[in-house]
């Protein structure tokens, strides 16, 4: 994740390095099997360099939402992380595709909001 970023609710992100656990990867297969190739293709690049950052209203405030747009075939990709800055830890929590209709109502909600500029 590139040190630029700046993450929601004074998370500090103190690690950039996002890890995923194999039994979050099982969460995502049994979840999303059709989606499972794609999602593991194009999560880091999602967290690496996201079009819209975001965190859910009633969530854990540690966890924070990255989405991009991704593919072939052109697909918008979530990919959630929880930043533990008091372990000096960060960990995906869960990944999936998301609907043009889901971003838009996300954006216009203010759970997620654009990423101005890039690494």
């Amino acid at each position: 994740m590139p040190r630029a970023l700046v993450l929601p609710v004074n998370l500090r992100g103190v690690e950039r390095v996002v890890r995923i656990t194999p039994e979050r990867l099982r969460h995502i297969r049994e979840r999303r099997p059709e989606w499972f190739d794609f999602i593991t293709k194009f999560m880091r690049q999602v967290i690496e360099r996201p079009d819209f950052i975001g965190q859910r209203t009633r969530s854990d405030r540690r966890r924070v939402e990255f989405v991009g747009l991704v593919g072939p075939p052109r697909r918008w990709l979530l990919v959630a992380a929880k930043f533990l800055d008091d372990k000096g830890e960060a960990w995906v929590s869960t990944a999936y595709p998301v609907s043009d209709l889901i971003l838009t109502r996300r954006v216009r909600t203010g759970t997620l909001w654009e990423v101005i500029g890039g690494p």
